[in-house]
């Protein structure tokens, strides 16, 4: 039995390697895409379906976040429990606020920014995958676990905004700047307590060569605000083709 484990949840699993934007890279982003879109088309052809699947998305995304720190000791990709999975980094603090805002109607002013913000920091990841980098096998446990974290965090938020229960309001941005502010205190609150070079939320040291320690925590709130004014331009982009589409002759 723990032969078995040890070999599941191994990091050298194979001979195969994953890099930056290769082949396994853009599988893995083929695979989440296109079942965010699949998924997107049945809940508007099965409209008694929609909750059904954000509930389980959002179950997914959860229960992926929770069981890893059960999993990280078996792996021989970590050593124990990694604290750097805490929630101080924007994608894990997602995790935590995910079931607030899709199973409590109290916290339904927060489901905006939360919405908007699980797709902008999963977007990111996925799109430059820090713990892709390293030539591990693309199916071993590190890379499999972290990828569909980000990719069930994604299709979470898309499918909020594709079935209508968040309709982006150009004029409330201002919610998502907010808490990308309090996510910046926070990481900075657990860089400081815990003081191990975790660097959480990328605001301690600069993870490219051209840019100084100093000037990260402005970057870091600038980028992200950016990939939010992205996503509110595709969106009222798509809204407009929709309806665009709907004028012409059938």
């Amino acid at each position: 039995m723990k032969e078995f484990f040890a070999w599941l949840f191994s990091q050298n699993n194979s001979d195969l390697k994953i890099g930056l934007f290769d082949g396994w890279h853009f599988l893995y982003l083929f695979i989440v895409f296109g079942g965010t879109l699949a998924l997107s088309l049945i809940g508007r052809k099965f409209p008694r379906q929609k909750t059904r699947l954000q509930n389980i998305m959002a179950y997914l995304t959860v229960g992926l976040y929770v069981i890893d720190f059960f999993i990280m000791p078996l792996s021989d990709s970590y050593d124990g429990i990694s604290a750097y999975k805490l929630p101080f980094n924007i994608c894990t603090i997602m995790a935590v606020l995910v079931p607030f805002v899709q199973f409590n109607p109290k916290f339904a002013k927060l489901r905006q920014p939360v919405v908007t913000l699980s797709i902008a920091s999963s977007l990111m990841w996925m799109c430059y995958p820090g713990t892709a980098l390293g030539g591990q096998p693309p199916f071993c446990y590190i890379i499999f676990q972290t990828f569909m974290y980000h990719g069930f965090l994604f299709c979470w938020g898309v499918l909020n905004l594709a079935y209508g229960d968040v309709v982006y309001d150009i004029r409330k941005i201002w919610k998502e700047f907010v808490g990308i502010l309090m996510i910046l205190v926070w990481a900075a609150f657990g860089n400081a307590v815990y003081d191990r070079g975790y660097n959480w939320f990328f605001i301690e040291t600069s993870i490219f060569p051209f840019l100084s320690d100093e000037i990260m925590p402005l970057m870091v709130v600038l980028s992200v605000f950016g990939v939010c004014l992205v996503l509110y331009g595709i969106y009222f982009a798509l809204k407009a083709f929709g309806k665009k589409k709907a004028k012409l002759p059938a």
